[in-house]
């Protein structure tokens, strides 16, 4: 009800202020269109003046003061009327100032009873918190209560049980006094059969290890059977063999291989013992094995002093070529080494003349004794050939295995060279990998 009051208050404030302003205002406006009036009719008069004076009329001029006193009065009204129009206005801002002043402090008085209904809620709102906290507390006395009675009604029950259980077990007891004379007869029946199947077990576990022991000898040898065959034939000839009892040789477009024969060894032989010999061709060969288990490349022989492998077989692969000519020239680095390190100790070091040729060639096991992977075709001896032309540290490669290897090793052109029932042969010196 305070609201609605005070807002039909500051109706009546706006209303009357909007009133002054509109009277001064046009109090205001009606000065500015007489005094624009009274300049337009002063321009006039002076243009008359100015005509009548050009005519020499004398005639015109009393009667032209007579205007003149007549306009001055009506100035003079006018000004009357204008100082009326500013106090009307004064008044009217005074009055606008009051107001103002009275409506600031209906404001205040506003906003000090919305800061006391605030204040009311407020309070209303804790005292709504508290009764339902009152009401919360109630009812879990009430639960409590309740669940005491249920306590009593189990503990009931409980005792109730408790006697039946008693009653129970006197019964029981009874009869596990029965019982347990037929469990003494029972034990020892079991015990004497545990005995006996005690030792049928001892008997059969002693069995199940020596049978283990064997299986485990029988495994090793196995296993040592399986490194032998392994460094004599590739791993899946081997499989082939130990499924099949035999192997079929097989064709290979594409296969890579390397001969590597020491020069003026029948000479070297006659100087060294044969077992000197013999340590020095297992020193290099051993060097020669770790490179090329390194590329994955195959072991096929050695004959004398001459070392034999392949690449792309067993298992076919297009980049035999690169892995052979590496390998050659990892093959010349250990020479170096063994060349230095033997000088040193006082030994005879051995110069080894490498070739290299890439063609068809058939590979396998023939034979049913003394298995040994080999192979064969025209692409073996021309390899041999090419290792014959070449020389002492040095890779000789055909033309064919050039064109494969071109792009990844610097190769020095030989031209044309004779070679044993080949005739003249396109030969390359492998210089070093292309990095």
């Amino acid at each position: 009800m305070q609201k609605i009051q005070l807002f039909f208050i500051f109706g009546l404030l706006s209303l009357s202020i909007s009133g002054f302003a509109q009277n001064a205002d046009s109090a205001k406006s009606r000065q500015l269109d007489e005094i624009k009036k009274f300049r337009e009719e002063q321009q006039k008069t002076l243009q008359l003046q100015k005509e009548w004076n050009n005519q020499s009329s004398l005639q015109e001029l009393p009667k032209l003061q007579q205007q003149n006193k007549d306009q001055v009065a009506q100035i003079q009204a006018s000004k009357s009327e204008a100082d009326q129009a500013r106090k009307d206005a004064q008044r009217a801002n005074q009055d606008l100032i009051k107001a103002k002043h009275d409506l600031e402090a209906k404001q205040q008085e506003l906003g000090i009873t919305q800061r006391l209904i605030d204040s009311a809620k407020a309070e209303l709102a804790s005292t709504q918190g508290q009764l339902q906290a009152s009401e919360l507390i109630v009812k879990r006395t009430q639960e409590a209560l309740q669940h005491q009675e249920d306590s009593v009604q189990l503990l009931k029950q409980s005792e109730e049980l408790q006697g039946l259980k008693l009653k129970s077990q006197q019964t029981e007891l009874d009869s596990q006094k029965q019982k347990n004379l037929f469990y003494l007869i029972a034990a020892g029946l079991a015990l004497a059969l545990l005995v006996v199947l005690g030792a049928l077990l001892y008997f059969r576990q002693r069995a199940v290890s020596a049978l283990a022991e064997k299986n485990k000898i029988i495994q090793e040898e196995k296993r040592r059977s399986d490194e032998l065959l392994l460094n004599i034939l590739p791993e899946e000839v081997m499989q082939e063999l130990k499924a099949h009892g035999k192997t079929t040789a097989r064709n290979y477009a594409k296969a890579t291989v390397l001969f590597a024969d020491i020069k003026n060894f029948t000479a070297i032989s006659e100087q060294l013992s044969p077992d000197d010999l013999i340590e020095g061709l297992d020193t290099y060969f051993e060097a020669f094995d770790k490179v090329i288990e390194k590329y994955d490349i195959e072991k096929i022989k050695t004959i004398g002093d001459a070392y034999v492998c392949a690449g792309g077989v067993p298992t076919k692969n297009d980049v035999n070529p690169h892995a052979v000519v590496q390998a050659a020239l990892d093959f010349v680095r250990e020479i170096d080494k063994l060349r230095k390190s033997r000088t040193s100790a006082g030994k005879v070091p051995f110069e080894f003349r490498i070739g290299i040729h890439t063609g068809h060639l058939v590979a396998g096991v023939i034979g049913v004794r003394k298995f040994a992977y080999d192979i064969w075709g025209d692409t073996v001896n021309m390899a041999a050939r090419m290792e014959q032309s070449s020389e002492p540290n040095k890779i000789n490669i055909s033309g064919a295995t050039y064109e494969l290897v071109k792009d990844k090793f610097a190769c020095v052109y030989r031209g044309k060279v004779e070679a044993k029932n080949k005739g003249e042969i396109d030969m390359y010196f492998v210089e070093k990998a292309i990095v």
